[in-house]
């Protein structure tokens, strides 16, 4: 029997997150409360209304017995008749457990779907997994192929699947009283997750299994709390840099509002539609301007209290999406534009703020002086030799500036090699020892821009003058 291979292409309806947020006091001791529950729930309402996908929260139990169904079951089986009867139109779905929060710029993941049944594979407890395929075969009389065993609290399937997801519930009623006997005493394995696994490998469904980034789990044993303390150039930690959806697993479950509270505390301005990265435009929809990526690691590195009182000189500050980012640093911005039409519209992205200065300026003419900086954004010519130029006077006529270049990747356009030449001529200045390198920025290999040309190396570089 083949159960889930019909689809609806006519992407008729929205998609859905169907996440799971039921708060029961039976269970809250064991979980050190529920806050965790609302940190997730904001979390997965920005990332919904971001992506045009609707947000469905199941925060009441169908069957009030939490014991003989156990919230875990009831997301799954009863997830299509909740949403035929809130009256919701649906084509894809996904449901998502509350130990989790999405990053605030994930990728929309039903676009990478195939329309199809999808996963992440579970590796955390492979003896755990072993033991509850075991320990549940009797009742399935299907050997299951462990290799294809996958995670419950992330799933993404579609109205294709609702046979599937309807046989599954009357399969659990059915057998009640044996699933809780195997879940509390026999057993002791989890609950719907290894059952739902031999649901779908006995009805053949077409499984799509996800990279891990979308369900990052043990995040504290795979030491992703921390970062990069060898080089020391980046803070940001690794499950930040790495996972689009963080679960917060495998440790004492009563510490878990405690961590996903600190978490949030690092993390929640960027799901705040007032934050400045959120109002800005990126790369990924406009080439001209810099990545988010290369913004939030500006504000990082320069956001201290060091560089409050300093200016920062922007050579080719083009429409002022990055020039915005930089006034929320700096005591007072300069952006130099030589494009009158970009610069009306610089002006009118940074109108809330008066600490920059705009000039109408060709920053290669005789005629213009180069302004007093501590910090100089390099962006304007992109000729081996305009850059060099531009080194060369920050050098003889700054105090030892920071210079922070864009497009330095390898090549930044498959047709074209203008980030080559940046990099040599920032390469030959460290070579030189004029400066010194501080760090990468920015977006790296692979990252597609606004006009679809993919990146194939570092886009930016922060260095300092020797």
């Amino acid at each position: 029997m083949n159960i889930g291979k019909q689809i609806n292409m006519d992407n008729k309806y929205r998609n859905v997150v169907w996440w799971v947020g039921v708060k029961t006091d039976e269970f809250k001791e064991k979980y050190g409360g529920h806050a965790w529950i609302d940190i997730s729930r904001k979390s997965w309402e920005v990332w919904c209304e971001q992506n045009d996908v609707e947000f469905v929260a199941f925060e009441e139990p169908i069957e009030k017995d939490v014991r003989k169904y156990r919230i875990n079951w009831q997301k799954s089986i009863f997830v299509f008749d909740e949403l035929e009867r809130r009256g919701i139109d649906y084509d894809q779905i996904c449901l998502v457990d509350s130990s989790s929060i999405i990053k605030w710029d994930a990728p929309n993941f039903f676009e990478i779907s195939d329309h199809k049944f999808c996963a992440v594979k579970e590796t955390d407890n492979l003896k755990w997994v072993l033991d509850s395929i075991i320990g549940y075969e009797s009742m399935f009389n299907f050997k299951l192929d462990s290799i294809k065993y996958f995670s419950s609290g992330f799933l993404i399937f579609n109205k294709g699947h609702k046979e599937l997801f309807n046989s599954f519930k009357q399969f659990y009623i059915d057998n009640v009283d044996e699933f809780v006997k195997r879940q509390d005493i026999t057993v002791r394995k989890g609950t719907e997750q290894t059952p739902i696994n031999y649901w779908t490998q006995l009805h053949d469904v077409d499984v799509k299994l996800l990279p891990p980034t979308w369900k990052l789990t043990h995040i504290h044993r795979k030491e992703m709390f921390g970062h990069n303390w060898q080089l020391n150039e980046d803070k940001t930690p690794f499950f930040i840099k790495y996972g689009y959806v963080w679960f917060f697993t495998g440790f004492d479950k009563g510490e878990r509002s405690k961590i996903m509270e600190q978490v949030w505390q690092s993390v929640k301005h960027f799901y705040d539609n007032k934050f400045i990265l959120n109002r800005i435009a990126n790369k990924n929809t406009d080439k001209d301007t810099t990545s988010g990526k290369f913004k939030e690691d500006i504000l990082r590195i320069f956001g201290s209290n060091d560089f409050k009182t300093k200016t920062l000189l922007e050579l080719g500050c083009n429409t002022g999406n990055t020039t915005r980012v930089y006034a929320e640093i700096f005591k007072s911005v300069i952006g130099v534009e030589h494009n009158i039409e970009r610069l009306e519209i610089a002006k009118r992205t940074c109108s809330d703020v008066n600490n920059i200065k705009f000039i109408s300026a060709d920053v290669y003419s005789a005629s213009f002086k180069l302004p007093k900086a501590d910090v100089v954004h390099i962006d304007a010519g992109h000729t081996h030799d305009q850059v060099a130029f531009d080194i060369e006077r920050c050098i003889s006529e700054l105090d030892k500036p920071y210079l922070i270049f864009d497009d330095c990747c390898k090549k930044l356009f498959p047709d074209g090699n203008y980030g080559n030449t940046i990099r040599t001529a920032v390469d030959g200045a460290i070579a030189a020892g004029e400066l010194e390198l501080i760090c990468y920025i920015g977006a790296n290999n692979g990252y597609k821009s606004g006009n679809g040309k993919v990146l194939t190396g570092t886009e930016g570089m922060i260095c300092k003058v020797i």
